[in-house]
């Protein structure tokens, strides 16, 4: 007679392609009701089991071809990312390990070699970016949010807002993504507007005093983290600002090499004068984030244009230099 362990390993066998409870108990033999047991093992264990409907029926799966070979183009992307880090600081070493790391996952197309791993936010690795870096990220709460993503549930928050105007609220919300942006864990998530299209927030991590699944399904969203933050330089996703074309000339190397690695949306333009000074050309929200990194590069940039930007930061300099003085 099979033990417990060969009959849970026999079910992962089967669950390469979709299967129900029904077609699961008929294949092994046993009751639904033990199919059901050996499947809440296998859930435990996180190892990608997933739930679809599929001919009016709930069927589980863990892994097909079609989902391990996708993975390439992702391979190819952090493998560029890789390239480009230069592996010189603690936290550039440690993020070329983790790179490595998730590659080497990725990087099969046999869906029998394919074992996804348990999804974790490893407490050894901690990456400091100075004294203003968010360092209150819960794990348990972050593999929480991943998990309702994967599964597809809506998640029941209590966020409080940034600023002290506003009361702490508690909402449900159907999560898409986790992101890191400028230092900052965000929770994405999606809603419809009044005229039924689709829109996303951020939470921030750090505002998230708890959070639970729900049994409610997710809508299903179609997010690109790119369009998220078009004409975005840092936090500021605010549609309301409108975007302007920038024109900045670079004069310091290391600025050059930062807009070289740069990620903007559109992308920015770039080419060099007869003095080697790089020319990009950015299209931004002007906003305040924007604004405060001109003026502390200010020796290094001179703002091509629009005149209106050039004017402004002026007047803030001159004004902090008094203030200074005074």
């Amino acid at each position: 007679m099979a033990t417990g362990y060969e009959k849970i390993n026999l079910i992962k066998s089967k669950l390469k392609t979709p299967m129900s409870v029904s077609m699961l108990s008929d294949a092994l033999g046993c009751s639904p009701r033990t199919v059901f047991r050996h499947l809440e093992v296998i859930e435990q264990e996180n190892c990608g089991l997933r739930k679809i409907k599929r001919e009016g029926e709930t069927r589980y799966v863990i892994q097909v071809e079609e989902q391990a070979n996708f993975n390439q183009s992702v391979v190819k992307q952090l493998e560029k990312i890789k390239r480009n880090l230069p592996a010189t600081s603690a936290p550039d070493i440690k993020t070329t390990k983790l790179l490595d790391k998730v590659i080497g996952v990725l990087q099969t197309t046999n869906p029998d070699e394919f074992k996804p791993e348990a999804v974790t936010t490893d407490p050894d690795y901690v990456l400091d970016y100075g004294p203003f870096c968010d360092d209150k990220i819960q794990d348990a709460m972050v593999n929480r949010a991943l998990k309702a993503i994967h599964d597809g549930f809506a998640l029941k928050i209590r966020y409080r807002p940034s600023t002290s105007e506003e009361s702490i609220k508690t909402c449900e919300i159907f999560p898409v993504k986790v992101i890191m942006r400028m230092d900052t864990l965000y929770l994405v998530a999606g809603d419809f507007d009044a005229k039924g299209e689709q829109v996303f927030k951020n939470y921030m991590f750090e505002h998230i005093e708890s959070m639970s699944e729900t049994n409610h399904s997710s809508p299903k969203f179609t997010f690109d983290a790119r369009v998220h933050y078009m004409y975005t330089f840092g936090k500021y996703t605010d549609e309301k600002i409108k975007a302007e074309d920038i024109t900045l000339e670079i004069r310091n190397k290391w600025l050059q090499t930062q807009f070289e690695r740069s990620h903007f949306y559109p992308e920015v333009s770039k080419r060099y004068d007869r003095s080697k000074n790089m020319i990009v050309d950015l299209k931004l929200r002007v906003t305040p984030d924007f604004e405060n990194w001109l003026m502390g590069a200010a020796s290094d940039i001179r703002i091509v244009k629009p005149a209106s930007l050039r004017e402004r930061i002026k007047q803030k300099m001159k004004k902090a230099l008094a203030e200074m003085e005074g």
